[in-house]
């Protein structure tokens, strides 16, 4: 984890909408809203005392980190320590209402199975949410109407929980390189972001991208345009041009990120084209770094399947590094603000 600058993250103003609470663009303690249970949701505030012995088996609420390739659910204690965890599929409402509030449930479901823990449990604990594409308006008003089965609903980005995962409250910045790129950067009370405009159009050095540059590639060297590449063996129903057209033709940003492992394997194995698309991807996350630092980010923590892969290759001058986990610890720090406000 890098090291928390001392200079607090003050909030700005959020949007209430009850039953589901959303949080734009950074959280603002407020009025929870009401719960299913309200016996249930107090022992869970008496468990989250500080001052009480908490049962390490009660579980206080349920976190979420959702994607456009998967969606991560966990199952927390009041100690904030796993109980159970569950993975589902793309939950970014831009790729559909109906499937990220399905992406949602699901992951929760399955945290709630892997922590034994019976699914009626899901209307007695609070969830809290980041999801990529929420930072989009409309989402918002979308969301509103959801009849969703948990006793409270909490929303925000992915980017917020990703920026609370790598530096809790306090001033630092992110850079999420997953199935999507976005970052943000947060220095007292002001707030820089960047990207999260979504596929194709948003999405340098992320996993769609690297996917959509194989497959631009692959079809350039077919027509003798570009250079040949190792990507032609590689990509899946690559057979001829037309295969590979079809294939991907009017495809999601999950489809396209799956052959982002493709091209770094390439890239590793000395592939000209792949290397070129990765050394392209390098230089704009270079690009969105000192970006970062430029707005008085003191180090910049990189989150995401992508950026694991892309660290070890930046200007070791940089301020950055990469963050495992940065969603689990992100989304508990979201909902302990929740946890935080019930009732004794």
């Amino acid at each position: 984890m890098l090291a928390p600058n001392s200079s607090p993250d003050r909030p700005v103003s959020g949007l209430v909408f009850p039953p589901v609470q959303f949080v734009a663009p950074v959280f603002l303690p407020g009025v929870l809203p009401v719960c299913s249970s309200r016996t249930f949701m107090n022992s869970i505030a008496t468990a989250f005392n500080p001052g009480t012995a908490a049962d390490s088996a009660l579980p206080v609420g349920i976190g979420i980190d959702g994607g456009g390739s998967h969606c991560r659910a966990w199952v927390f204690n009041a100690r904030g320590q796993v109980l159970g965890q569950g993975q589902s599929g793309p939950a970014n409402p831009v790729g559909g209402l109906t499937e990220s509030f399905a992406a949602i449930t699901e992951a929760a479901m399955k945290a709630l199975l892997d922590a034994a823990l019976p699914q009626s449990m899901l209307a007695q604990l609070p969830l809290a949410a980041g999801l990529a594409g929420l930072h989009l308006p409309q989402f918002y008003q979308q969301f509103q109407q959801w009849q969703h089965p948990f006793a409270s609903l909490h929303l925000t980005t992915d980017l917020q929980i990703a920026a609370y995962g790598v530096h809790q409250q306090q001033d630092g910045a992110v850079l999420i390189l997953g199935t999507g790129f976005s970052a943000l950067a947060s220095v007292g009370t002001e707030r820089t972001e960047l990207g999260g405009y979504g596929f194709p159009i948003n999405c340098n050095a992320s996993g769609s991208w690297f996917g959509l540059e194989a497959v631009k590639a692959v079809l350039l060297a077919r027509d003798g345009l570009a250079p040949a590449t190792v990507l032609t063996q590689l990509l899946p129903d690559a057979e001829t041009s037309a295969s590979l057209a079809n294939q991907y033709l009017g495809q999601g940003p999950a489809v396209y990120a799956r052959l982002a492992p493709l091209v770094l394997k390439a890239a590793l194995d000395g592939d000209t084209v792949a290397l070129r698309i990765r050394s392209e991807a390098v230089q704009f996350v270079e690009t969105v770094v000192r970006r970062l630092l430029a707005v008085g980010a003191p180090k910049v923590g990189l989150v995401g399947g992508i950026a694991g892969q892309l660290v070890p290759l930046l200007d070791q001058s940089l301020p950055c590094a990469f963050v495992a986990n940065a969603g689990e610890r992100g989304s508990w720090c979201f909902l302990t603000q929740h946890l935080a406000e019930l009732p004794a």
